[in-house]
Order: C-alpha cells, then sequence, then structure tokens
C-alpha cells in the first residue's frame, strides 16, 4: 500500500511562509493527516477534493492541514521525536530575497537528506550504481534500446530489490533476536539463511514480523527454540523490531511538493508544473540513492521602479528639450 500527500507551499513577499498539506481519505490510500498535528497546524476543510498524479496514480485529495510561519527555516511538520528522523518530514529549507532595480528575485532551496548510511544492508551488493540512479532516481536509459529491453531491464533491477529486502528483513530480524540467543541460536541465524528462504516468497518475507520469524526458523531447524525465547522477550522483540523497521516504513510514502513564491517561475529544477506552479515529487525510494534537491527562482517586477525611471526620462529629455530651445 502507497501513502499518497501534495505539500503546497507559497512564500509571501515578507518571506514568511503559509504551507498546506492534502492527503486522501484514510479509508482509501492512507492514514490521516496525524504527521501535521500540532506546532501550528489547523485542519483544512477541503471544499472541493482534487485529483494529483503521483506518476504511478492519480490521487483524489481530499483531507487537509494549514500552517503560518514567520521563517520557512522553522517549519516543521510535527515536533514528534518519532518524526525527527525521517528525511520525508524534515528537509533543509531557505529562502532568499535580492533586490535589482527593475525586478526583485526570490529563490529557495529545499534538500532531502539520503537515507543511504542508514539502511540496514548496502544496496552496492545488489545493484550497480548505474541500475541504482536508473531505479531510483529516473536515471540516463541505455541508449537505443526499446520498450521491451527497458521492461526485462526494469523487471531484473525489480527482483534485485525485492531480494535486497528480502535479506534485509532478515538481517534485522536476526540482529533482534540475537540480543537474546546462544551462542548455538545465534550460529543457526547466521549459517541456515538458506534453508530458511527456500520455498518462501520474497512478498512474505517483507511483512513478516518477530513472531512469525521463530516459527519460520522452527519449520527450518526443529528445536531452535526461537519461538520459546519469543514468548519471554516478546515485548523487548517487538518494541525493537517497531524501531528498527520504521526506516523501511518510509518507503511507501510519496509526497507532491509545489512552490509558489512572488512572481514567475524563471529557472530552477523543477521537472513538471501545476497550473504554472513548479512541483516535484519526493519518496523514500529516491532517497536511497542521492539527496533529492529542490531549487526554484522566481522574479517580480517593481512597477515603481519602472515608472519612475520612466518618470526621470522623460524629465531628462524635457530638460534637455527646453536647454536646445535656448540655443
Amino acid at each position: 500500500m502507497s501513502y499518497y500527500y501534495y505539500v503546497d507551499t507559497d512564500v509571501l513577499d515578507n518571506l514568511s511562509v503559509v504551507r498546506k498539506v492534502y492527503g486522501s481519505s484514510p479509508n482509501d490510500h492512507g492514514p490521516d493527516m496525524a504527521f501535521v498535528k500540532g506546532g501550528g497546524w489547523t485542519d483544512l476543510e477541503v471544499a472541493s477534493p482534487f485529483k494529483v498524479d503521483f506518476h504511478d496514480e492519480v490521487v483524489e485529495m481530499t483531507d487537509g492541514a494549514a500552517v503560518h510561519a514567520d521563517d520557512i527555516g522553522g517549519l516543521r511538520f510535527n515536533t514528534d521525536s518519532v518524526n525527527v528522523s525521517n528525511p520525508l518530514l524534515n528537509p533543509v529549507e531557505t529562502v532568499g530575497k535580492r533586490f535589482a532595480w527593475f525586478y526583485t528575485y526570490y529563490d529557495c532551496k529545499v534538500v532531502f537528506r539520503n537515507m543511504r548510511k542508514d539502511l540496514p544492508l548496502s544496496l552496492d551488493g545488489y545493484l550497480t550504481d548505474e541500475q541504482q540512479a536508473l531505479f531510483f532516481k529516473g536515471g540516463n536509459p541505455p541508449h537505443g534500446w526499446n520498450g521491451i529491453e527497458m521492461y526485462c531491464l526494469l523487471n531484473d533491477i525489480n527482483r534485485r530489490f525485492a531480494e535486497w529486502y528480502a535479506d534485509a528483513m532478515y538481517l534485522i530480524l536476526g540482529d533482534i533476536y540475537k540480543s537474546y540467543c546462544s551462542d548455538a541460536q545465534c550460529h543457526i541465524i547466521d549459517y541456515r539463511k538458506s534453508g530458511f528462504m527456500d520455498g518462501l516468497s520474497k512478498e512474505a518475507m517483507l511483512v513478516m514480523e518477530p513472531e512469525q520469524f521463530a516459527a519460520r526458523m522452527e519449520e527450518t531447524v526443529p528445536e531452535s527454540g526461537l519461538p520459546e525465547l519469543f514468548q519471554e522477550y516478546a515485548k523487548e522483540m517487538e518494541a525493537a523490531y517497531a524501531e528498527e523497521i520504521s526506516l523501511l516504513d518510509r518507503f511507501p510514502y510519496a509526497f507532491v511538493y509545489s512552490m509558489s513564491m512572488p512572481g514567475r517561475y524563471i529557472g530552477g529544477n523543477a521537472p513538471d508544473f501545476i497550473d504554472g506552479i513548479p512541483v516535484w515529487k519526493v519518496d523514500g525510494y529516491r532517497l536511497l540513492y542521492d539527496d533529492v534537491v529542490m531549487e526554484a527562482e522566481f522574479r517580480k517586477a517593481n512597477l515603481w521602479a519602472f515608472l519612475l525611471t520612466f518618470a526621470a526620462i522623460a524629465l531628462l529629455l524635457q530638460v534637455f528639450s527646453k536647454m536646445f530651445a535656448r540655443r
């Protein structure tokens, strides 16, 4: 299941910020707006639900929350400690403003830090750098390949990624148990992985929990003792599992960001636009390869500067005309 959110950010002339976050119904595609509660956030009534294209799915936004902050640097989705380490909810955001007589320029930069160093298992042994760039960030596809060849390539990459995910889950669950295991039980976890995985679908591994891990290990290695170990330390293991799995739980969340500033968008790295407003998509998969950086520059015409300039030119022309008339 995937969870989709649309984040609308409006930077005002004084560089204060109005941010609105929209989501789909909790009974449809995702959870409620709990991650934007507190810290000045208020519920936002969505009188007319609207649809947003998330590339993999078009989702109708039905719920919302809004906040107004004096400084974008102090803007937070949630002060909850659970979300502090989540890069999807804690980007580094800066905005600037500079005056150039005829125009005032506004610029913004938003950086979502990547999650590579936080992964329980490196991706490098499963996917090459080129494959990761293509799969996670839409890197350049092989030149001259047709659709069938691209499908086969992406299908193979997806298979390798699913293998990584399953291995990462095994590593997480194994490490949780090894905190309470005897040396013999640790040896079973370290060296009986192939038997454990034999005949087990990748999908089953992706949603496996500590109790299921023990039951599966008992099937593979009778009298492993892991089910009894779980019964004794169930509370501690489930707490450790919830903490460890929080990183992998970020993958289903997808955000489309839009950025509005005074004037007109004149440059940046926005890959798409909605009604002329630049938008970016950010999700956990993109952060597996590198930082996601949003950059945009807007330009607002200073009408008073044009009027003053024209008035000054007109005055100079009038003075010169009188001088030449006297001559």
